[in-house]
């Protein structure tokens, strides 16, 4: 069967930062964990605690791949318990370091990996 993703997902470990954006929320100290894996249009993590679909979160990404940390706003799609862990899937709305090339390098960069 053909996999009918619109991104080609790429199954590395990146250093994921996390910010759930809520008002009552967003003071609390970020959060750390690793990639799952990461797409040109989501990513997926694990999470310690519930972060229901809607819920938006600011991601700061560390790759070997990029000389500084990407950041990137993210919509929550999926929730999923997974023993004591949540995996948590979101697609990117924006994504950059100071411009709008970001995405397309992560996109460029996950394609090119795929085909190695």
């Amino acid at each position: 069967m053909r996999d009918k993703r619109k991104f080609d997902r790429l199954n590395e470990k990146w250093q994921v930062t996390y910010h759930v954006l809520q008002t009552d929320r967003f003071k609390e100290d970020p959060i750390s964990q690793f990639t799952l894996n990461i797409s040109g249009g989501g990513i997926s993590f694990m999470a310690e605690e519930v972060i229901e679909p809607e819920t938006m979160v600011a991601l700061e990404l560390e790759s070997n791949q990029f000389s500084s940390p990407i950041l990137a706003l993210a919509k929550v799609v999926r929730c999923k318990r997974k023993r004591k862990m949540y995996e948590i899937g979101a697609e990117f709305w924006w994504i950059g370091w100071k411009n709008d090339d970001a995405q397309q390098t992560i996109k460029d960069y996950i394609v090119s990996a795929s085909n190695s």
